[in-house]
């Protein structure tokens, strides 16, 4: 079944989802020039490397069409950590970078262009690249690049501004966004200077001309060859160096560093909880895993040990980067989402069909789904029933469920509580129980000596 609304924005082409693949449809005066990128050099090494997605052609009286293998769960940038963003930026300058060497050159550069299969960035936009004019030094998206990629991370470095703000910016900043915002050692610092005040000077003195020249990299006259190669790689360059210095430095946070201080676990406790949940996953073998509440990862590293593939979903920025980060170095098949279940990701776009919410990218996407101490999280914290809860969890999974019931006595639960105790100090792992009525059947349970349980619950037909 076809996705309900085609892309629009690109003249060359659409791009709809259909029977578990993307399918973009090529436009008659674009045929030529998206075979031969098919066919280019180029793409079969990024291709192979899996730093662009894979491409199968098909071309009959229906038209010509690219056939492209979905992501299982695909993320936007809103969805990102710091670290993702830094890679996607990184990815799409080394792409435009190396098809020099093809004749090409890539004509747009926004993270939407950008899905990470696992921790790892994967272009997706294949006709987003085109033949280069040899004798011109200019790149096209030279602004498209500072106002999407670069200063969202500027402001997040500078000012704090989450990078989920880019939910609103489709196009990115402008420099005045910022300019307004920072003050003078922000706006004169190494890292602002260039891609956000003197572009806002110029703007104010009313030389657009000026201004544009500044943000967008003037046309010149035809160069040599070589030399105008050389520039648009020095370009990139520069563009890498901004980029590196715009990184924020990492961040703590009091969940960031929350499994090096389990005051409420003694050692003892904390290995009994992971060798239980290790028999769960070595009896049940789950083979894709929800892990939500993820922390900085320890139990969705466990599973991929186990086996299985997992989606990693954490609210806190700077554990959910941890994550990430580690996922990464360690070689982990974890895909990382930074963001709160309580407030998932809506659709959005032109009559909300651009980009999908995030709960029907996850849902029945699992064979298991990870709640270790989060329910209780979602209780007190956002006052979400119980009852509402554990359907969702139904529509998550389509087999097991692994939950850990953090109870009304433990320091954590009387600290989230905050005086609400005729609420929700009355509750108990019967209400959980009682919950999972006609959606979950109980396979198996433990009791940490800290007061805590574990629960393996099995989906009901009926769910």
């Amino acid at each position: 079944m076809a996705s309900p609304s085609a892309t629009f924005r690109d003249p060359a082409g659409s791009l709809t989802l259909e029977n578990g693949a993307a399918v973009r449809r090529i436009h008659p005066a674009a045929r030529n020039q998206s075979l031969a990128f098919i066919a280019s050099t180029f793409y079969q090494r990024a291709v192979m490397r899996g730093d662009m997605v894979a491409t199968t052609v098909e071309d009959d009286v229906q038209g010509l069409r690219f056939l492209h293998p979905r992501i299982e769960v695909p993320t936007y940038p809103w969805e990102w950590t710091q670290s993702q963003w830094v890679a996607a930026a990184a990815l799409t300058l080394k792409l435009c970078d190396e098809a020099l060497d093809d004749g090409l050159i890539l004509k747009d550069a926004t993270p939407l262009n950008i899905l990470f299969d696992g921790y790892r960035p994967v272009m997706v936009d294949v006709l987003s690249f085109e033949p280069r004019n040899p004798a011109s030094a200019i790149w096209l998206a030279y602004g498209q690049y500072i106002r999407t990629f670069l200063l969202p991370l500027i402001v997040h470095r500078a000012l704090g501004w989450p990078l989920a703000l880019s939910f609103f910016k489709r196009d990115g900043y402008e420099p005045a966004d910022l300019y307004q915002a920072m003050g003078w050692s922000q706006r004169l610092s190494r890292t602002a200077f260039w891609p956000v005040t003197v572009p806002s000077w110029l703007e104010r003195r009313g030389d657009d001309k000026a201004a544009a020249a500044a943000f967008a990299k003037p046309q010149r006259r035809a160069m040599d060859p070589d030399a105008a190669t050389h520039l648009l790689r020095r370009t990139l360059s520069g563009l890498r160096a901004r980029t590196e210095r715009a990184i924020p430095r990492p961040k703590a946070s009091n969940w960031s560093g929350y499994q090096a201080n389990l005051s409420h676990y003694t050692a003892e406790q904390g290995v009994s909880k992971h060798d239980w949940v290790r028999s769960v996953f070595a009896d049940v073998a789950p083979k894709r895993v929800l892990d939500i509440g993820a922390n900085t990862g320890e139990y969705s590293a466990l599973a991929v040990e186990c086996g299985a593939t997992v989606v990693a979903l954490e609210r806190d920025q700077a554990s959910a980067d941890r994550l990430y980060v580690a996922s990464r170095e360690r070689d982990l098949a974890i895909q990382t989402i930074h963001c709160d279940l309580a407030r998932p990701s809506p659709p959005a776009g032109w009559e909300n069909e651009e980009t999908s919410g995030l709960l029907p990218r996850l849902e029945g996407r699992f064979d298991m789904v990870m709640m270790l101490a989060v329910i209780h999280h979602l209780i007190l914290m956002e006052q979400i029933p119980l009852g509402n809860i554990l359907a969702l969890m139904a529509r998550l999974t389509t087999q097991f469920l692994i939950v850990e019931w953090v109870p009304a006595s433990d320091p954590m639960y009387q600290s989230l509580m905050r005086g609400r105790d005729d609420l929700y100090g009355s509750l108990t792992e019967a209400d959980l129980l009682r919950a999972c009525d006609g959606r979950f059947r109980l396979m198996r349970q433990m009791t940490l000596g800290n007061g805590r349980m574990l629960f393996l619950f099995e989906k009901t037909l009926n769910a």
